[in-house]
């Protein structure tokens, strides 16, 4: 009776295990395809202002507001959520505290294949006409960069 015991913990043990192997790389993989969120062959751009910027793992997250000349008076502005690379990539390159909600930034980006007002950033430029830039398609170049 033991025995019969020991070999069914042992086998659901094993069951436990080899579904954890196989469905791991999924989930990882499924984290790290830009293209399956993003129109990765696709730039678009908007002039906004930003009201927050988040240094949250996995990613940092900037948040604007776009003003839209030709809107109705009074209408709200158009709200915008951009990601990019991690909070680590962004200190290393010394960009953690340079990004000043308030100010009034130009924006490239990817975005959502989904329609949503989310996009993966490429570049921000600040109003002195500095550039940041942030993604590249081709894996070989350098993820964050400071013009």
């Amino acid at each position: 009776m033991g025995s019969k015991v020991f070999a069914a913990t042992l086998t659901i043990v094993g069951v436990t295990v080899v579904g954890a192997f196989i469905a791991l790389p999924t989930t990882v993989t499924a984290h790290h395809a830009i293209q399956a969120e993003f129109d990765t062959n696709r730039t678009e751009e908007i002039t906004g202002v930003l009201t927050r910027f988040a240094m949250i793992n996995p990613h940092v997250r900037w948040y604007f507001e776009e003003a839209i000349p030709d809107a109705a008076p009074g209408a709200p502005p158009v709200l915008w959520e951009f990601t990019a690379s991690g909070p680590g990539a962004m200190r290393q390159a010394g960009l953690a505290r340079i990004f000043v909600p308030g100010e009034t930034y130009h924006v490239t980006f990817a975005p959502a294949n989904s329609g949503a007002n989310v996009g993966r950033l490429r570049t921000l430029t600040f109003p002195n006409g500095r550039t940041v830039t942030l993604f590249h398609q081709d894996p070989t170049k350098v993820d964050v960069k400071v013009d």
